[in-house]
């Protein structure tokens, strides 16, 4: 099936997706991707993902700095797409983009709409403690995530996972989803239905400062959070001053010994637990500042019994 249509994307969420659509020959007739960026200590002009995945395949590729670009716009009336696919893109789309194709456009949205619509649907499914979660085939509106539903598929989630894992699994069932009910949408088949408002929840574009662990809360919620926020932005906490990531952890079954304050940390053998309400945190992978990471076997006996880990660098 040929099909003439543009894909907006960016990060590598939207390379897995044109994957899929390649292994389908579901080529675009063209990319859109956001403009090179300066990244890494050197500040390097860095092309993003899909602009690298367009350049492989010599597919035609357009980086607008912004959506209401009048080169973008007279491109897009040229090619005359049937839809347009987005994925991660980066931008809100003007209706003039919206309503430019005859089949309008289309979303691929790494949750379950309408929970956990806008910046972060896998960190905050995660931090919310969610058993499972999904993607979502949606067909855009004006709002932020609010258009009818198409399809979805649904992934369930382990105690573990944490949200680079959940990305790579997630894109790959969106791609799998879009590749499926692409062809399916354009022939009619599939039905639009509205989103349940009364369901719905935002989410917000994590910052730094998001990794931030407070111990004032229940060990689940400490654990997810820690999940959460791994690989960006990361976890941590500070100790006499000193900043600590912490990487990896369990929920433990503390009727073997007391909670003690919150962030208080008790060292057994090579083993080390911190304290939160009402329950206790198994830490399992650590790195200190300046440091490497380390398994916590291998260096709960530089940890003191009693100590504490806060939430500011202030001891």
């Amino acid at each position: 099936m040929t099909i003439r249509y543009a894909f907006m994307g960016t990060p590598e969420f939207a390379t897995v997706i044109l994957d899929y659509l390649e292994m389908s020959s579901l080529l675009p007739s063209l990319i859109i991707t956001q403009p090179d960026r300066p990244r890494g200590r050197g500040h390097k002009l860095t092309p993003p993902p899909v602009a690298l995945w367009a350049k492989e395949r010599d597919i035609p590729l357009m980086q607008p700095s912004n959506c209401r670009d009048k080169a973008l716009y007279i491109t897009l009336l040229k090619l005359r797409p049937e839809v347009i696919v987005t994925a991660s893109f980066g931008q809100y789309l003007p209706e003039t983009i919206l309503t430019l194709p005859e089949k309008g456009c289309l979303n691929v949205h790494a949750s379950l709409l309408p929970k956990y619509r806008g910046a972060s649907p896998i960190q905050s499914a995660i931090m919310a403690g969610e058993k499972e979660t999904g993607v979502t085939l949606m067909l855009m509106d004006k709002g932020i995530d609010t258009g009818p539903v198409l399809a979805q598929a649904k992934y369930l989630l382990d105690d573990e996972i944490n949200a680079g894992e959940l990305h790579c699994a997630l894109a790959n069932l969106g791609g799998e989803l879009i590749a499926c009910e692409l062809p399916r949408y354009l022939s009619g088949e599939l039905e639009a239905i509205d989103q349940d408002e009364s369901m719905a929840t935002e989410t917000k574009r994590l910052r730094k400062r998001d990794g931030c662990i407070d111990f004032q809360r229940s060990a689940r919620d400490v654990h997810n959070h820690i999940r959460a926020v791994s690989p960006w932005p990361g976890a941590y906490t500070f100790l006499d001053g000193k900043r600590y990531k912490l990487l990896r952890a369990r929920v433990h079954d503390c009727g073997d010994f007391p909670c003690g304050d919150p962030g208080e940390i008790v060292v057994k053998g090579n083993r080390m637990f911190i304290s939160c309400v009402g329950g206790v945190i198994e830490l399992l992978d650590i790195q200190p500042q300046s440091g490497v990471k380390m398994c916590v076997r291998e260096c709960a006996h530089n940890f003191k019994c009693g100590t504490i880990f806060r939430n500011t660098e202030e001891p």
